[in-house]
């Protein structure tokens, strides 16, 4: 394909005609994976950028193409390298995702379950539908890890030609903050555009709040989306109607919304409780607990509705709906409950303690960290929260990356109130900890990593899961009668 072809219309009277004219079939982005032909396209002008486009043209590649090119023979200057990359790949795959309908999740917390029940409900409504997100990209039952909660451009629509080639009508996804405003998005119109809520994550990255709140609501412009559902709770309404371009449909359970939730029953085992959608009432039950749940469980009828899905359909799967890995998870042994979720922010720790708070008769007992090399100012505000909210708080490593684990806990230890925790950098052993401290009836929440198989440890991905420690513990403390172990615990 030429270049002429799948540039987009902005950086058309940048180029020469010959570069324009010149075959384009693949475009490389890291210079560990430019292969001899390729275009090498520069995404960051920094202090790197010439050393890599001249190292570019070494490796043979075809021609750079960077927003400075720095007068280097077969370097050509565009406008905006991000919004031309999202725009060249998705050309370069056949513009597949303009032949399917496309619903995009945006939001702090609740992202995964949301596009996880809104699957599932569109799966029960016999439509083909593919998945992507924090847990990976998925078609039926298989499953491809991505690496990011939404994948680079060359990744993603790369998925987006798999997908329509195995006769996907539906692809529902998770968009973060940072591909928006990175332009990963370009060129993508949404059928349905969610947004769950915004509080206080990424800071490292964006620096302030609103910068933050920003780039989520680029989500909701004519050029990016066709209609939107968005939590009246989770977000300063206002503010968002004065941005939002787009027909919206709100849902939520404590201000007024087109769809909202009353008489909310719950236990650990789920959730039942009546919606009116639109004026139209319905009985949901949902094995998903915890109020944040019955808000994520309005965001999917909210956008199933939107796309024409029968309430019957909605409320059979929503019925059903299998367990979404990592996001309130509970496992119960002899009495004792242990939650994991991915519950990673200030909001969504609150949540989680507050929910299963209500639902225990006993104490709660939470473990868990932060993560390293990123927003800082959000520990020792998690600090707070955990030892406010809890009988007892475990403090403990998450991620570190390149800090060392008892640093961010002494960040995280700033915030704390009382004297109800404990510190221990070794996450098993933590985890050890509170299981041997929780009695009949407690419940033990470990937070911060949900479904993660992994610990990043100085550049590296050491094997690790929450699962497997809570597994490994109850298989070791299972009582034996008559020379047999007690049932197996119930996840």
């Amino acid at each position: 394909m030429k270049l002429k072809d799948i540039i987009h219309f902005s950086n058309l009277d940048e180029l020469p005609a010959m570069i324009l004219d010149e075959d384009v079939k693949n475009i490389a982005i890291d210079l560990n994976k430019l292969e001899k032909g390729d275009v090498f396209l520069l995404l960051k002008d920094d202090e790197s950028a010439q050393f890599k486009m001249q190292e570019a043209l070494k490796k043979g590649a075809k021609f750079v193409l960077a927003a400075n090119d720095y007068g280097f023979k077969n370097c050509y200057a565009i406008r905006n390298p991000r919004r031309a990359f999202a725009i060249m790949e998705k050309r370069l795959h056949d513009c597949a995702c303009d032949q399917m309908k496309i619903i995009g999740v945006t939001g702090t917390n609740g992202k995964t379950t949301t596009t996880n029940l809104i699957y599932d409900i569109l799966r029960g409504a016999n439509k083909k539908v593919g998945l992507i997100g924090t847990l990976g990209a998925k078609v039926d039952e298989e499953f491809v890890d991505t690496g990011f909660t939404t994948p680079d451009p060359d990744i993603l629509h790369e998925i987006f030609q798999k997908m329509k080639n195995q006769g996907v009508e539906y692809v529902v996804m998770e968009v973060s903050a940072h591909a928006l405003a990175l332009e990963k998005m370009e060129g993508i119109k949404f059928d349905v555009a969610v947004l769950t809520n915004i509080s206080q994550d990424h800071l490292d990255f964006f620096g302030t709040m609103e910068n933050y709140e920003k780039a989520k609501f680029k989500l909701f412009t004519l050029s990016r989306s066709r209609f939107g559902v968005v939590c009246s709770d989770g977000v300063n309404m206002s503010k968002f109607m004065k941005v939002c371009q787009i027909p919206v449909s709100s849902y939520g359970i404590n201000t007024p919304s087109d769809v909202f939730a009353i008489d909310i029953k719950q236990s650990l085992e789920g959730s039942e409780f009546i919606c009116n959608c639109n004026d139209e009432v319905m009985i949901v039950k949902t094995p998903f607990a915890g109020e944040f749940n019955v808000q994520n469980t309005l965001a999917a009828i909210s956008a199933c509705s939107a796309l024409g899905i029968e309430k019957e359909v909605i409320l059979r799967e929503l019925k059903y709906a299998p367990p979404v890995e990592g996001r309130f998870n509970v496992i119960s042994q002899e009495g004792k409950r242990v939650v994991i979720d991915f519950a990673h922010t200030p909001d969504g720790l609150e949540k989680i303690i507050k929910n299963v708070r209500a639902l225990t008769t006993g104490k709660v007992i939470t473990v868990f960290g932060c993560g390293g090399n990123r927003d800082k100012t959000k520990r020792p505000i998690m600090g707070k929260i955990a030892t406010s909210l809890s009988d007892n708080v475990i403090f403990t490593s998450d991620n570190p990356r390149f800090e060392e684990p008892i640093d961010i806990i002494s960040d995280i230890e700033k915030g704390a109130c009382g004297n109800n925790y404990t510190i221990e950098s070794d996450r098993p052993k933590a985890i050890v900890m509170a299981l041997n401290q929780a009695k009949s009836n407690d419940t033990v929440i470990i937070a911060g990593k949900g479904a993660e198989k992994y610990q990043d440890i100085k550049g590296e991905k050491h094997p690790y899961d929450d699962y497997s420690q809570v597994y490994d513990y109850f298989r070791s403390h299972l009582k034996v009668l008559e020379g047999k172990k007690t049932s197996e615990f119930k996840r």
